[in-house]
């Protein structure tokens, strides 16, 4: 999976941190067809208010000092944004990827247990740059 980039704003309105920011990457999806990795690329939004107070409510999450960890926001935003449906091709039969018979008649017995691609991409976003 490619870096992160975000780009956005950080405002202080009253002593509560709006945060608007947008970002993008690249994530490998398993085509829903034939399971051959597809590369997607994914538009997100960040829309957070942040407080210095130390009170949580339901709309304002609350950090320390001078940073504000995005990990957990990014993720959200991804996993938001993720396709409901993945082909590799228009023309993608929902052939085996391991010995290419057509996966509508029934099953092939081949092993096409392995990670998914989807979720070896998500754990990679542990490792996101980050620009606001």
């Amino acid at each position: 999976m490619e870096p992160v980039k975000i780009e956005g704003t950080l405002r202080n309105e009253n002593e509560i941190f709006v945060l608007e920011a947008k970002g993008e990457t690249k994530v490998s999806i398993a085509c829903d067809r034939c399971l051959a990795p597809v590369t997607t690329e994914i538009h997100f939004n960040i829309e957070e208010r942040f407080s210095h107070t130390g009170r949580d409510d339901e709309e304002t999450e609350t950090f320390s000092g001078d940073q504000i960890d995005l990990a957990d926001y990014v993720r959200s935003g991804i996993m938001e944004a993720m396709p409901m449906k993945t082909l590799c091709r228009d023309d993608c039969k929902g052939l085996c990827p391991v010995c290419g018979k057509d996966l509508n008649t029934g099953a092939c017995g081949c092993d096409t247990t392995e990670i998914d691609p989807r979720f070896e991409s998500l754990r990679a976003l542990f490792n996101v740059d980050e620009e606001v």
